[in-house]
């Protein structure tokens, strides 16, 4: 019995080794675990989604001429443009104190007025620029056009000619004496209009801060006398814009159909709908996803200048009221520069991968495109829409192959 207890102790206590002994791991190799590694390779692989985009479309004013942060004046040959401002009312009355005692003082005649405006952008290499200040109704239509309001700029309104250093960057400021004498008329009711027109050595254009979107505003400061028996008692009044805008010829238009404008003024957006393969959006499969474009002319803009086309998925689709996924991180963008045209590539990639997850899934497949910064440049492309032939827009996706896990 006891030789039987002492047997069955020594098979009890060498299976415990062996379990022991199996269960055992060097840290210092390799692991093995053929049941979870790919069968092979991993492998890339590049296709053309030719038929992805289903449709585009494109509308022009989404900032509008009012909005903008800059008022632009030019003399080009394929765009002319004034800049129109109609000024606060100026108060004429105030309350000075003379000898200790409050009194009521009313404007009996202006001596001066100063116009002083911030510089936008320009092209540095054009000389012997000049602003021409002209006389505007007090209350000229704010639907005017370039053609309507064109007999305002005339010898009869014209109150100085003002040149611009060479030197002049954007942001300096331009002090522009106007008059040492003038009248503002009773029908007027202390309203104030003016039009600024430009001329240079040769054809250019050249913006002034408008007072939007965080740029610093025209003023116009008036020096002022009173009214008998205050008329030794003098002070400085300063409005700021009421309504400032500029019109241009030729008139800017909606995009036609086949045609994706991009930015300009009033702003324009490109919208364009996908219908893709689950492959183009899986997050983990998803290496780059390319929106070939081409242009249908020129960049537009200011002179050797340069601006972003950023591609924004759709949250809600509203038409042209669509709401955009506001993180910038789920965006695609390019750099245009001015002149620039052929073909450009967009990379897209983020918004695929943000339309494979659980947020992005129950989002349409809609981007938008646009200029940024938007209302605050004058750059402007063109690209060609689908069904518009071999430059018609394509998705170029390069993705990673499905492969099965398991034994090789």
């Amino acid at each position: 019995m006891a030789r039987t207890s002492g047997w069955r102790s020594a098979v009890v206590g060498g299976l415990a080794l062996g379990l022991v002994l199996g269960c055992t791991e060097d840290v210092a190799s390799p692991g093995k675990c053929p049941a979870l590694c790919p069968s092979g390779n991993v492998v890339l692989a590049d296709t053309l989604l030719t038929p992805s985009i289903t449709s585009d479309t494109s509308v022009r004013g989404y900032v509008l001429v009012r909005e903008a942060s800059y008022l632009l004046t030019s003399s080009l040959d394929s765009l002319k443009s004034v800049a129109l401002i109609r000024f606060s009312r100026l108060d004429t009355t105030w309350y000075p104190t003379i000898h200790g005692q409050v009194d009521t003082a009313y404007i009996d005649h202006i001596d001066s007025m100063v116009l002083l405006i911030h510089a936008g952008q320009r092209d540095t290499s054009v000389k012997s620029l000049r602003l021409i200040v002209y006389r505007l109704p007090a209350n000229f239509d704010t639907a005017a056009t370039y053609a309507s309001i064109a007999p305002y700029f005339a010898d009869s309104t014209l109150m100085d000619t003002f040149p611009v250093l060479d030197t002049l960057q954007g942001g300096d400021t331009l002090t522009m004496h106007l008059a040492d004498s003038l009248l503002i008329p009773p029908a007027d009711t202390g309203v104030v209009s003016l039009g600024i027109a430009m001329v240079a050595a040769s054809p250019t254009a050249f913006s002034i801060q408008s007072g939007n979107l965080g740029t610093s505003a025209p003023i116009l400061y008036f020096y002022a006398h009173a009214r008998a028996p205050l008329d030794t008692v003098t002070k400085e009044f300063s409005v700021e814009p009421f309504v400032s805008l500029f019109v241009m010829s030729p008139p800017p238009a909606q995009p036609p159909s086949g045609v994706l404008a991009i930015g300009g003024m009033p702003t324009a957006r490109a919208t364009m709908y996908f219908s893709l393969p689950a492959v183009a959006t899986d997050s983990n499969a998803v290496v780059r996803a390319t929106l070939l474009l081409n242009t249908l002319q020129p960049a537009g803009g200011f002179a050797r200048d340069s601006f972003e086309v950023i591609a924004a998925p759709v949250v809600r689709d509203y038409g042209t009221k669509s709401i955009l996924y506001p993180d910038s991180a789920i965006s695609g963008n390019v750099l245009i520069h001015q002149g620039q045209s052929g073909p450009v590539q967009l990379d897209i990639a983020p918004i695929l991968r943000f339309w494979g997850t659980t947020v992005g899934d129950s989002t349409p497949r809609l981007i938008v495109l646009r200029v940024y910064p938007e209302g605050s440049i004058l750059g402007s492309v063109s690209f060609q829409g689908i069904g518009t032939g071999p430059g018609s827009p394509q998705l170029e996706l390069t993705y990673v192959k499905p492969y099965h896990f398991g034994v090789p």
